[in-house]
């Protein structure tokens, strides 16, 4: 009967854990004790039994190979003895015996859990995110590398038109890892999305591949929009011409270019010092994909304003998107003090040929 302690008339092999379930390509590590009950010193030649094919294995005491160990009366030895499964192999249980010949026999037996098809696992804790087309989706995954040898791994996506995937370890852009066996790599994935992609569900197949196998790895996106704004004129002028102190009204639109519907837009305007403008609405509540509405900046140069060009800054923003354009204002000089400038002229001219009537002959 399997026990983790086998009997015998002198000589005992003890394990704390005789039955082990563990994956394709693990190592496995027993602990050993060797104890002789008797009065005299024993001698044991250590051996496996039944030990399945293909399977390796390494047996050590201390620093040494262990073949045969001699334990002194009512003491015990230990050794260690490494089991390596194959990355190849069935599911199933494995029985085999470790035997101190004539002496004692202790069973083993090793549950394999998978089918071992494939020497390594790519996967990730969260296969799944949602965002904007203008999100970068960044997943965390692992790569195990189940196989007893290092393996280079290279790293690829087979990703539709548009799309981006990168690949980084231990913070470092990749395109291949290398791998210790029966060793485990965190690899970061970054997926980018095209600009103007569609709502809706997106399968990013990953995978891992090496020399030996290939490792798969489906990712899911779930694009809930895009976010986009523009602010311009119906005619897509951006200047126009005021007066000094005087109100000018500018009709402006803003259009929704993105295919998710945009909530709580500002508007507002920054102009040189001593002028006034801002937007009549100023706040857009909502603003359907696709469409547009009419606002009115009102902008007022500074009275003391000299013709030239000045510039002021428009902006249109929400927590998502924003838009800002450069508008020219050319000042001009009121057409008032050009009348009166005309009129002081003409009085500078009647004065002067009334002077000349008056005292030219003298």
């Amino acid at each position: 009967m399997a026990s983790n302690i086998a009997f015998a008339q002198h000589l005992q092999l003890y394990t704390t854990y005789p039955k082990i379930s563990v994956s394709p390509g693990e190592v496995i590590d027993y602990n050993v004790e060797l104890i002789n009950n008797s009065s005299v010193t024993r001698n044991g030649r250590i051996s496996l039994q039944n030990f399945p094919k293909d399977w390796d294995y390494e047996m050590k005491s201390g620093n040494y190979s262990a073949e045969e160990i001699s334990v002194l009366p009512k003491e015990r030895k230990s050794l260690n003895l490494k089991v390596i499964v194959p990355s190849k192999i069935e599911k199933g249980q494995y029985r085999f015996r470790l035997v101190a010949q004539g002496e004692s026999s202790l069973p083993l037996t090793v549950d394999v859990t998978t089918d071992g098809k494939s020497s390594s696992e790519f996967n990730s804790p969260q296969t799944n995110m949602e965002g904007s087309a203008k999100s970068t989706f960044t997943f965390n995954a692992s790569l195990l590398n189940r196989s007893s040898d290092a393996q280079v791994y290279r790293l690829g996506a087979n990703l539709q038109p548009g799309w981006g995937a990168t690949f980084k370890v231990d913070g470092k852009q990749v395109s291949s890892v290398n791998i210790e066996g029966n060793q485990r790599k965190d690899i970061l994935i970054e997926i980018l999305p095209p600009e103007n992609i569609k709502k809706g569900k997106y399968t990013i197949p990953l995978f891992a591949q090496s020399p030996l196998n290939q490792s798969d790895l489906s990712l899911e996106v779930v694009i809930t929009g895009s976010y986009g704004i523009q602010l311009t004129t119906p005619e897509g002028l951006l200047s126009t011409t005021a007066t000094a102190n005087r109100n000018k009204s500018i009709q402006f639109l803003v259009k929704n270019n993105g295919s998710s519907d945009l909530n709580q837009i500002n508007l507002h305007a920054s102009a040189p010092s001593q002028w006034e403008a801002h937007f009549e609405p100023s706040r857009i509540s909502s603003l359907k994909a696709g469409e547009s509405q009419t606002v009115t900046a009102i902008i007022k140069p500074a009275k003391k304003a000299v013709a030239g060009d000045y510039q002021i800054t428009l902006d249109v923003k929400n927590n998502e998107t924003s838009d800002s354009v450069k508008f020219r204002v050319t000042v001009e000089t009121s057409l008032l003090w050009g009348w009166v400038g005309i009129f002081i002229i003409a009085i500078a001219v009647a004065l002067v040929y009334f002077l000349i009537r008056k005292y030219g002959r003298r």
